[in-house]
């Protein structure tokens, strides 16, 4: 099932990876497991690649907004689509990126 989010993207497969930042305000959300997996269930992800999406938290209201300023689609990487699986970044912005 295709879906896209109110900036025009589209978002195939399913949420897969969740990792929320150090000061609980953003959410960044993968979609591919497993290639095998990905394979046998989201087929055109293999041919279009994965994404990645910022969500962002209200900790004042709650509730949670796709932030349609960040997307970031491995579809157009220069080798050919990749599949994005948990995402770390050097310094680090979410908890499991924090190595001591």
């Amino acid at each position: 099932m295709l879906h896209r989010s109110s900036s025009g993207n589209r978002l195939r497969g399913g949420p897969q990876m969740f990792q929320l930042s150090l000061d609980g305000k953003r959410l960044y959300v993968t979609n591919s497991l497993f290639s095998a997996w990905d394979r046998q269930f989201y087929s055109e992800m293999l041919e279009n690649g994965s994404h990645m999406l910022q969500i962002d938290v209200d900790t004042e209201k709650g509730g949670l907004t796709i932030n349609n300023n960040f997307f970031v689609d491995f579809g157009l990487e220069p080798d050919g689509p990749s599949l994005a699986h948990e995402m770390r970044y050097p310094g680090g912005d979410c908890p499991s990126d924090i190595w001591i």
